[in-house]
C-alpha cells in the first residue's frame, strides 16, 4: 500500500529528498538491485507526462534513495496542481507503488 505525501514544486528550482524504504517492523529493507520511477502528470488519466524524477539508490543495505528533479526539468512542469507516484520494481518484477499525491507547481517569478 502506498503512502500518499503531497508535494510543493518550484518551477525552475531544483527538487530534491531522500527516502528510506522500511518493512512493517521498522526495519530497513535491502533494496540491492531494485529500480525505481516517479512521474508528474497534469491528471492520472494523461498520456503524456508532464516531469520526471530521477531516483537513484544512495544506499541498497539502509533501503535509502534520493529523488531529484533538476532545475531546467522543474522548469518545464506547468504551474497548477498535478499528479505523481514513486513506484519501485523488485527483482521479482513486482511492482510496489511507495508515494502518490498531489503536485502544487509554483511559478516561477525569477527567470
Amino acid at each position: 500500500m502506498s503512502a500518499k505525501y503531497d508535494l510543493i514544486l518550484y518551477q525552475g528550482a531544483t527538487f530534491d529528498r531522500t527516502l528510506e524504504i522500511k518493512d512493517s517492523d521498522g526495519a530497513a529493507v535491502d533494496i540491492t538491485d531494485y529500480t525505481f520511477e516517479a512521474q508528474i502528470r497534469t491528471s492520472a488519466l494523461s498520456g503524456t507526462v508532464a516531469g520526471t524524477f530521477d531516483v537513484d539508490v544512495a544506499n541498497a543495505s539502509a533501503g535509502r534513495v534520493t529523488w531529484e528533479m533538476s532545475s531546467t526539468e522543474s522548469a518545464g512542469v506547468p504551474a497548477q496542481q498535478c499528479v505523481y507516484d514513486l513506484e519501485m520494481t523488485k527483482t521479482n518484477g513486482d511492482i510496489v507503488r511507495l508515494l502518490e499525491g498531489f503536485v502544487d507547481v509554483r511559478a516561477n517569478v525569477t527567470r
